[in-house]
């Protein structure tokens, strides 16, 4: 269609584009004699708003020069200023964007350089709840690189399955005011590597506000060394305290076993006796969960004596070392040839019970889930082997 053809709009009539322009910059004149505070993005916007406005006058003076109905001179200066006005109008928004995204990039980079040197994870939610900043500890920590970490949301990536929906609870009022529960606070998480470990994690909460949005930064620190360790010398003492309470050897056994258990999480324990005469060991205590596998487990084995060597408490009393196997029916150590167990729990932990050097017993402990051998563990049994060995000494001297 040639231009002579073309309908013709005379330019006082506003477009789609100039409506929204002029609604913009309405907003913008209102927001401005508020309280609300505005984030460099929407000011920019709200500028450019006013720069096609301005251009719309200028075409609708122009129109109307054309039709004779104003004066040309008049015109003129008016078109001078308007284009003035046009230009500081669009240098301002472009600055004031540019000024945006610098200081956007400056943050990031503060953020970065100052996290590079942290042991701790620092990692930054946006109000979303999607990863937005993550450093090099946080691999070290969780196992996720940046790449794999970044634009995932932090609660699915990291928190355990059975904790999910009390943390994201946590973050609901935070995403819209920058306060909430966990704000200011350190705390004890549970975490979760990629590898599927679990840890445990110290972490701080604090909230930043980019833009009118609220962001989460979390510090996490991996204390599971420290819990472990913690753990271990609360188990020395509550073992100490079952054998200085109890009345006679049945007592204290079952007391150790039950603590071991539950303070570990294992399902059930037994205690060997050795008996020197008939070369065998032989079960003579025992403590198990409520469960009818462990329960069958237990009345399987709850009879069964080992010689020297035989399965994995023949092999302890032996060596006089402690021995983990994180599944039974896949290590030829836990083999026996006395009777075959029909409901099998797969991990197992046997450790000796010494007196003056000698192993005159082990303790044996069961789990059904796999569990890989944990040292803070393994170092913590010498001396509950050792507790357990003196007090039993003291009662045979006491008998006899």
């Amino acid at each position: 269609m040639s231009s002579a053809l073309r309908p013709h709009r005379p330019p006082g009539v506003l477009t789609s584009i100039q409506l929204a322009s002029l609604f913009l910059l309405l907003i913008g004149v209102a927001l401005a004699f508020s309280d609300i505070r505005l984030s460099g993005w929407v000011v920019s916007w709200i500028l450019l708003s006013g720069a096609l406005l301005v251009q719309w006058f200028r075409s609708v003076l122009s129109y109307s020069v054309a039709r004779g109905g104003a004066d040309s001179e008049t015109f003129r200066i008016a078109d001078d200023w308007m284009g003035l006005g046009f230009a500081l109008l669009i240098v301002a928004s472009m600055y004031l964007m540019r000024e945006v995204l610098a200081r956007h990039s400056l943050a990031e980079e503060r953020l970065r350089v100052v996290s590079a040197a942290a042991q701790d994870a620092v990692v930054m939610m946006d109000n979303k709840g999607k990863i937005a900043f993550w450093n090099e500890a946080g691999a070290r920590v969780f196992g996720y690189s940046v790449e794999e970490a970044r634009g995932k949301t932090l609660h699915e990536l990291i928190i355990p399955a059975r904790y999910r929906a009390e943390f994201e609870g946590r973050f609901v009022d935070f995403r819209r005011t920058g306060q909430g529960p966990v704000t200011g606070r350190t705390m004890e998480l549970a975490g979760l590597r990629k590898d599927g470990a679990e840890i445990v994690t110290e972490v701080s909460v604090s909230g930043v506000s980019i833009d009118s949005k609220w962001h989460v930064i979390c510090i996490f620190r991996d204390i599971t060394e420290r819990k472990r360790a913690e753990q271990m010398v609360a188990l020395e003492y509550a073992v100490a305290r079952c054998l200085d309470g109890a009345d006679g050897t049945a007592e204290a056994l079952s007391a150790v076993i039950r603590a071991i258990c539950q303070t570990l999480n294992w399902e059930c324990g037994r205690y060997l006796s050795a008996d020197e005469s008939a070369g065998t060991l032989r079960p003579v205590e025992y403590w198990s969960v409520s469960d009818e596998t462990v329960q069958r487990f237990l009345s399987a084995v709850r009879e069964l004596t080992y010689g020297p060597g035989e399965g994995m408490a023949g092999k302890v009393w032996q060596s006089g070392q402690a021995l983990w196997i994180p599944d039974i029916t896949k290590d030829a150590r836990a083999l026996t040839a006395i009777v075959k167990i029909p409901s099998v729990i797969p991990g197992a932990f046997v450790f000796p019970v010494k007196a003056q050097g000698k192993t005159i017993g082990v303790f044996a402990f069961h789990s059904r889930e796999i569990r890989e051998p944990d040292a803070p563990l393994l170092a913590a049994v010498r001396e509950i082997g050792s507790q357990g060995g003196g007090f039993m000494q003291r009662r045979r001297g006491e008998a006899a």
